[in-house]
């Protein structure tokens, strides 16, 4: 069939025709399981100018099956290549280059790019066997993926943003190295508790994997696979403790009053290194010793002038003057030039976006601040773990938690403070434990 390459003629001739430009798609052998638990069945190119795409067996019985390596010589030479989900390339092939269309997508539209397989006859009968897409017919796999193709090819000649590379790069690359290490659990309390659809989706050795979801409006991951949330473990004792370290423990690094002291630092209000809620019931209550029920009424205060309304009883306060006059900046922007742009990233909040007011524009601002200050900060600590043997297994939003291994000693925590903390300006507090009980 002459779309299925697999002579070192045809293969010569598509890379010599790559150059000019690609669209690549990656055939594992099972959609429903995780990337870390998949091998690579074919691959799909469409060159951008051609008709039609061609499939390249890798490991299908019914190909003469290339080598994985020859392939990635290949797609090394695209000068423009894209991908549907670049997170899910880079478990097959390292390809740094490449353009994410559902990122891009997200980034232009604000919504979801929608697309699926047409295997559903397959996957209904054997959908749990791992290699079901080596049982598939060649030729339907192809005329799957050239479907995909048709529904997704409008989307390459989008504008890509200025600050497209930050997450189509940084960011993808950092999920990506986060979710090599999974989480630790006790294989049948895990299951009974938290019910996957079918743990051989994305547990191996005990060890569960988890997946960043990026295409969000603000940029803020999302993190569940396999009807488990994982950016939502519920608090119960019970819950938590179905997971273990591979290593000698859990810590757990937590920022203190992060989103408070993101947007203080916005505003230009100075913050100390003492408990960012403490500092402002100080004010709240004008007295120096806090009292716990006090301390936890600040913070309700607090969220609530950060992501509703602020409160009248306090808006008197320096630092709700200078967050409504923030508020207001951000408003005016938005509306005079039609666009707000992020801090670090550069993500832009366009007028596209639907039923936008200050408040709503401001949170999603600081939603992405965050998001993009920890993909840095993240890109840190996984550089700096490279060398050792404790791993960073789960990141949410305000907090990075780390499977600890005693061997690389306790600077290692001492190291990864300081990383976190930024010259003290975003301090940091850590538990550990044999279980997520911390």
């Amino acid at each position: 069939m002459f779309y299925i390459v697999e002579q070192e003629e045809k293969l010569k001739n598509l890379e010599s025709l790559i150059r000019l430009g690609a669209y690549v798609d990656v055939v594992s052998s099972n959609d429903l399981y995780h990337p870390k638990l998949n091998s690579t069945v074919a691959v799909y190119i469409r060159l951008l100018k051609s008709e039609h795409g061609y499939i390249i067996p890798i490991d299908h019985s019914e190909g003469l099956n290339i080598l994985k390596d020859r392939i990635y010589e290949i797609l090394l030479k695209a000068n423009e290549l894209y991908t549907l989900d670049k997170k899910k390339l880079l478990y097959h092939f390292n390809l740094q280059a490449a353009i994410d269309l559902s990122l891009l997508y997200s980034m232009v539209k604000y919504d979801k790019l929608e697309y699926s397989y047409d295997l559903n006859f397959f996957y209904n009968k054997y959908r749990d066997y791992k290699d079901i897409n080596k049982l598939i017919p060649i030729s339907i796999l192809f005329d799957s993926c050239e479907k995909v193709y048709d529904k997704v090819k409008s989307v390459i000649n989008y504008k890509i943003p200025n600050n497209f590379d930050f997450y189509n790069k940084i960011a993808t690359n950092v999920y990506f190295l986060l979710e090599q290490g999974g989480l630790g659990i006790y294989y049948d309390s895990f299951n009974k508790l938290f019910t996957p659809r079918n743990p051989l989706y994305n547990i191996e050795d005990n060890i569960a994997f988890t997946q960043y979801n990026l295409y969000n409006v603000t940029s803020r991951p999302t993190n569940a696979f396999n009807s488990v949330n994982f950016a939502a473990i519920p608090k119960s004792p019970e819950h938590r403790k179905c997971f273990r370290p591979t290593g000698d423990y859990f810590v757990e690094f937590d920022f203190d009053g992060y989103h408070l002291r993101l947007l203080c630092e916005q505003i230009g209000y100075t913050l100390s290194n003492e408990s960012a809620h403490k500092q402002l019931a100080k004010q709240y209550f004008n007295k120096e010793e806090i009292t716990e029920d006090e301390y936890d009424k600040a913070k309700q205060i607090n969220f609530h002038a950060i992501y509703g309304k602020i409160p009248e009883k306090w808006a008197h306060l320096e630092i709700f003057t200078k967050i409504d006059d923030y508020i207001k900046e951000l408003w005016r922007q938005y509306q005079d030039d039609g666009k707000v742009l992020a801090p670090i990233s550069g993500k832009p909040f366009t007028s596209t976006l639907k039923e936008m007011n200050p408040q709503k524009l401001m949170n999603y601002v600081m939603q992405s601040l965050e998001t993009s200050r920890n993909i840095l900060i993240l890109k840190d600590i996984l550089r700096y773990l490279q060398t050792k043997k404790t791993k960073a297994v789960l990141y949410t939003y305000d907090s990075i938690l780390f499977d600890f291994c005693k061997e690389d000693g306790k600077e290692t925590l001492e190291d990864i403070k300081e990383i976190l903390e930024s010259d003290s300006k975003y301090p940091v507090k850590f538990k550990f434990s044999k279980d997520l009980c911390l």
